[in-house]
């Protein structure tokens, strides 16, 4: 049997869905040695798969400059499956090439743009007309629907009409190997940093400008002296939270580092006292699972798929309500036995979701897409 899997989407500055594809194409060709697999990437120096992945006999890796979701994959893609003889295509987004005869799987990660078209800028309603139409075809054209949360899965029902059969949700795992930090080792909190920490793109859907409220409260309010560090991709048409900081005069206490790598990341879980993700929507939210393998405990918001991520191992609140985040923390940060008790729950969590098991379940949708 032979698998495409598309990875274009797996770029450098990985987000969310380089995640997905690293984590799923690491675990993959462990799970049956006689199927084989041809990744389409971009080019090595544009890709941030791991080299680790084409180490494998029946691993295969197929070059080709597709940056993005764009138009240009309908035209190409399904000859190229063809050249290929692929017996399954996996589509890892929305948009499932036009024309595929090959038995196909799509994964869907979010539906953020139909559920708030807000977040969009007026000049992207193009985009907004491409993700709806795309979206109808794929979850009508598809042999197998993926969705990585429950929640996802539920906003497909209520938004599209499509055979709900051929869907299956499939929750991402982690890589980080769940430890306790030193100081919860110890038993004291003591040499705890402080700082809050946000990990995620700087798009208007993670309500980091709420977040910068609830900073101005609980330093005020609360007489908490936290700052709060913002890791993640900035982009040129979205500066509302540098020019909010500055409004409200907190900007010495907000440190924003941009993208940051992959390498670095776990130094900042381990550094941080709690990550926060105030966001109005997540298709998943794997930043709470890698912050709770670490150690460091969650205060989340208590809307789409994050619930159903968090569990019972973090505190939930109203994204609407800078007043309710600054709470929380302030909460989190004062009870040390509510603090241990999160950041145990949060490991145990942690070790519930692994890519080991993402790529059994995913091996499984795609036996069924073939047959």
């Amino acid at each position: 049997m032979h698998i495409v899997i598309d990875a274009h989407l797996a770029v450098k500055e990985i987000d969310g869905v380089s995640r997905y594809l690293n984590g799923l194409l690491t675990e993959l060709p462990k799970i049956d040695s006689s199927v084989q697999y041809t990744i389409l990437s971009l080019p090595r120096e544009k890709s941030c798969l791991p080299e680790e992945i084409f180490s494998h006999a029946q691993v295969n890796r197929f070059e080709f400059d597709l940056m993005g979701p764009t138009p240009r994959q309908h035209f190409i893609t399904h000859r190229l499956l063809k050249k290929l003889k692929a017996d399954v295509y996996h589509h890892p987004q929305f948009d499932l090439p036009w024309r595929i005869k090959t038995p196909s799987v799509v994964t869907i990660h979010d539906l953020k743009y139909i559920e708030h078209p807000e977040f969009l800028d007026k000049r992207s309603r193009l985009k907004s007309i491409y993700i709806r139409k795309s979206l109808q075809h794929s979850l009508r054209a598809s042999n197998q629907i993926i969705a990585v949360s429950q929640n996802t899965l539920n906003d497909l029902e209520n938004r599209f009409n499509f055979d709900i059969e051929k869907a299956t949700v499939i929750h991402h795992g982690i890589n980080s190997k769940p430890q306790l930090k030193p100081e919860q080792k110890n038993g004291t909190f003591e040499t705890l940093s402080d700082f809050v920490l946000f990990v995620g793109t700087r798009r208007p859907h993670k309500n980091i400008e709420g977040l910068i409220r609830a900073l101005s409260i609980w330093r005020t309010q609360y007489q908490l002296k936290l700052d709060l560090v913002i890791a993640g991709k900035a982009y040129s048409d979205y500066n509302k939270p540098e020019n909010l900081a500055k409004e409200l005069a907190v900007e010495p206490y907000v440190h924003f580092l941009d993208f940051v790598s992959d390498e670095k990341l776990p130094e900042l879980y381990n550094s941080a006292k709690v990550l926060v993700l105030p966001s109005f929507y997540e298709g998943f939210g794997l930043t709470l699972l890698e912050s709770m393998a670490h150690g460091t405990p969650v205060v989340a918001s208590n809307v789409s798929s994050i619930p159903e991520v968090v569990g019972d191992a973090g505190l939930l609140v109203n994204p609407e309500d800078p007043e309710d985040i600054a709470g929380k923390i302030h909460q989190i940060i004062t009870d040390t036995k509510l603090y241990q008790k999160l950041a145990t729950a949060g490991l145990s969590r942690s070790k519930q979701f692994s890519w080991r098991s993402v790529a059994k379940s995913t091996f499984d949708v795609y036996m069924k897409a073939l047959n």
